[in-house]
């Protein structure tokens, strides 16, 4: 056991005890919390812009359209095709544009089924298509 014998005995600390100081503030900013209004949720109504897509066929660059309305008629561009799998298999795999590029864009009018949308996609897939993205309308 070491004892000190002499020196200076009545040096001060010259730490600062944080943690009282850490206490209070936890229990303030809990009651602050508590306190509080609580947030209200409000709904904005939002007016979007509904503009109809325009496949250019004057445009090179742009990606190839595969449009599906309420009604089930499936266009790829602006030519018709039959809705079956197969028909749309056969007519990606027969166009030009979608064979080079390699992708191609799925619009779907509202109210067609999640299904019908997933379908066109796997039926893209099947052609061969890389890239499958869906269109939508700018904001």
């Amino acid at each position: 056991m070491a004892v000190s014998v002499g020196g200076d005995e009545g040096d001060a600390l010259n730490e600062i005890n944080v943690t009282p100081l850490v206490d209070v503030l936890l229990c303030l900013l809990i009651i602050f919390m508590v306190s509080a209004p609580p947030a209200t949720n409000t709904q904005m109504p939002l007016d979007i812009p509904t503009q109809s897509k325009v496949q250019g066929a004057a445009d090179p660059n742009a990606t190839l359209l595969l449009s599906i309305d309420a009604g089930g008629a499936v266009k790829l561009g602006t030519q018709v095709i039959a809705s079956d799998t197969d028909s749309v298999i056969a007519a990606l795999k027969a166009n030009q544009k979608v064979q080079n590029d390699g992708k191609l864009a799925i619009d779907a009018a509202p109210g067609v089924k999640y299904g019908e949308v997933i379908r066109l996609m796997a039926a893209a897939h099947d052609a061969g298509v890389g890239s499958v993205g869906i269109a939508s309308d700018k904001l």
